[in-house]
């Protein structure tokens, strides 16, 4: 009697392999959507708020500002706001991070030369003062409006302000030999005097120059390291 053989059906294994590539498939078409992933949209989505909150905080005023608002600004959903920030301290905070980042590398990129200390503290004063010039938004964000934002916000500022110190207390260590002075504490001072500076500056209460506005914090730095050839001589 003739044996039956069933040719070209797959066994068990087969199928359970086919499956899950099926299913792989599908998966892959589920997250990827317009040629971006569900991480990478997430992003996208992200990076339209932080846009439309660096706008409208710069231009109508954070206090001013709603989550709607943002979010008919960016195009977005309400959904959308909690995918990305818990709210709007949350996205100032965010902003302020990236700001300050931003500063802080071409700070360090400044200081990181080869040039004479005054030249170096100049070019770091040159470029605190310059990066609100680029894109004013960002200054009017950072020097005004990130002033009146919540806990999460004060708390990025603080650490800024912090590493910004600390750029500042490098140079101030090449440049001081008074024993008496603590360069952690007359950076912190620095720091915060540019600052003020840099914000009556921006506001128009300082009616001076950029160039101007950099040689008085230069001269602030050099009063304090009283580098020499600077130093007003004493009778």
């Amino acid at each position: 009697m003739p044996v039956s053989i069933e040719v070209g059906r797959p066994g068990p294994g087969a199928r359970q392999r086919t499956m899950s590539r099926r299913l792989k498939e599908r998966w892959h078409i589920m997250r990827t959507y317009g040629g971006a992933t569900a991480e990478q949209r997430t992003s996208l989505r992200r990076q339209r708020l932080m846009e439309s909150g660096l706008e409208l905080f710069s231009s109508q005023g954070y206090a001013h500002t709603s989550i709607s608002a943002v979010l008919r600004h960016a195009g977005l959903k309400d959904r959308y706001f909690t995918e990305s920030f818990s709210s709007l301290d949350d996205l100032m905070a965010a902003l302020m991070r990236d700001i300050y980042e931003e500063q802080i590398t071409r700070c360090t990129e400044a200081i990181g030369t080869g040039q004479p200390l005054r030249d170096r503290a100049r070019h770091m004063i040159d470029v605190i003062v310059g990066l609100p010039l680029q894109d004013p938004r960002k200054g009017r964000v950072k020097l005004a409006e990130s002033l009146g934002a919540g806990p999460l916000t004060a708390r990025e500022r603080r650490l800024g302000l912090q590493r910004m110190s600390g750029l500042v207390d490098s140079l101030l260590r090449e440049g001081l030999h008074d024993p008496r002075i603590d360069t952690a504490t007359m950076s912190v001072a620095v720091v915060g005097a540019v600052s003020e500076m840099l914000l009556s500056w921006f506001n128009g209460v300082l009616d001076i120059s950029r160039e101007e506005l950099v040689d008085q914090g230069l001269l602030l730095f050099e009063a304090i390291t009283c580098m020499p050839g600077d130093a007003p001589s004493v009778a």
